[in-house]
C-alpha cells in the first residue's frame, strides 16, 4: 500500500464510519442511551435490498428507498416498543433489550438465508455508477467519490440542523436537561424517538454506500456495532464532532498499519486496531478526545 493510497481509502472508509458513528453518538448524547442493536440495523438494511433486487420484487433504487423507510420506522418502533418502557428501570435493562433485538434480527436472517439457499453465503450489492478514474496515481471507483460527497452532505446538514432548527434546539435541549426541557413543553419522548429512528436511518445509508464495495454476511453487525464504538470512545461520548474526528483517525490508522504490514497479517492487525483504541481510551481517558462529563 502507497501514501497516496492510505490517503484516499481512509477518506472514503471514514465517511462510513462517520455516517455510522454519528447516529450512534446522537443517541447517546441526547438520551443516554447505548444502543446495542445499531449494527443490525445496518446489517438489516442492506439485506433487505439484497432480497428486494435478488428477487426481483423490486428495482436497485426503489429497493434502497424502501429499506431506508422501513429501518427508520423500526428504529422508532424499537424506542416506543422497548427502549423507552424499560429506561426508568436504568441503562442495564436498555442493554439487554438492544442486545436481544441484534441478535433476533441475527437469527431471523440465519436462518432465512440458510433456509434459501441451504448453507450460508455471503452477499454484496451493485454499484450505483460502474467504472471509475485514476487519482493521484490510484484507481477510484465512481462509487467512492459518491460515498465521500453523500457523507459530506448529510453530516453538514445534520450538523446545520441541529444548531439552526427549532427541532435541533429541543435535542439540544433535551441533551442539555431532559426535565427542564420537559418544564419548557419540550415533548421529550417524542425527541429521543426521532433521535434513534434517525440513527437507524444513517446507519441504513452507510450500509447502503459501503456494502457494494465489501460483502457482508448475518454476523457482521457486530463488527460494524464495535467499530461505530469505537468511534464514540475515541471521538468523546455525545459529541458529534468528536465522532467525525474519531472516524477518520480510525479509518486512517487501519490503512496506516498496512502500510507497513503485508497481506495477510496487516489485515488481521488493522481488524483490531479499533477494538485496541476502545480498550486504551477507556483506560487514558474515559471521556474521549471531545467527551465532557456530561452528555453534549
Amino acid at each position: 500500500m502507497t501514501v497516496a493510497q492510505l490517503l484516499i481509502y481512509g477518506v472514503i472508509f471514514g465517511s462510513i464510519l462517520a455516517l455510522l458513528a454519528s447516529g450512534y453518538s446522537l443517541v447517546y448524547g441526547v438520551g443516554g442511551v447505548i444502543n446495542l442493536a445499531h449494527g443490525a440495523f445496518y446489517l438489516l438494511t442492506a439485506y433487505m435490498i439484497f432480497w428486494f433486487v435478488d428477487g426481483n420484487v423490486l428495482a436497485y433504487p426503489i429497493a434502497i428507498i424502501v429499506a431506508l423507510i422501513f429501518i427508520t420506522i423500526l428504529g422508532a418502533i424499537v424506542y416506543i416498543a422497548f427502549i423507552e418502557p424499560l429506561e426508568k428501570y436504568g441503562e442495564v435493562s436498555v442493554l439487554i433489550v438492544t442486545f436481544a433485538i441484534a441478535f433476533l434480527i441475527e437469527r431471523a436472517i440465519l436462518l432465512y438465508e440458510g433456509a434459501k439457499v441451504g448453507e450460508l453465503q455471503s452477499i454484496s450489492l451493485d454499484y450505483f455508477i460502474p467504472g471509475g478514474a485514476y487519482f493521484l496515481g490510484v484507481f477510484v471507483y465512481y462509487h467512492d467519490i459518491i460515498i465521500i460527497i453523500t457523507a459530506i452532505i448529510v453530516l453538514s446538514l445534520l450538523i446545520l440542523f441541529i444548531k439552526k432548527s427549532r427541532l435541533g434546539k429541543s435535542i439540544r435541549a433535551v441533551s442539555q436537561d431532559k426535565d427542564a426541557a420537559k418544564l419548557m413543553g419540550i415533548n421529550v419522548d417524542k425527541i429521543l424517538m426521532f433521535t434513534v429512528a434517525f440513527s437507524a436511518f444513517l446507519a441504513g445509508l452507510a450500509a447502503i454506500l459501503y456494502v457494494p464495495k465489501t460483502n457482508i454476511m448475518p454476523y457482521y453487525g457486530w463488527d460494524y456495532l464495535l467499530l461505530a464504538m469505537s468511534v464514540v470512545v475515541l471521538g468523546g461520548m455525545g459529541s458529534l464532532a468528536g465522532s467525525l474526528i474519531g472516524a477518520y483517525l480510525i479509518s486512517f490508522l487501519r490503512y496506516f498499519v498496512l502500510l507497513f504490514i503485508d497481506f495477510p497479517f496487516g489485515t488481521a492487525f488493522a481488524g483490531l486496531t479499533h477494538l485496541a483504541i476502545i480498550i486504551i481510551m477507556l483506560i487514558i481517558r474515559p471521556r474521549g478526545i471531545l467527551g465532557k462529563k456530561e452528555r453534549v
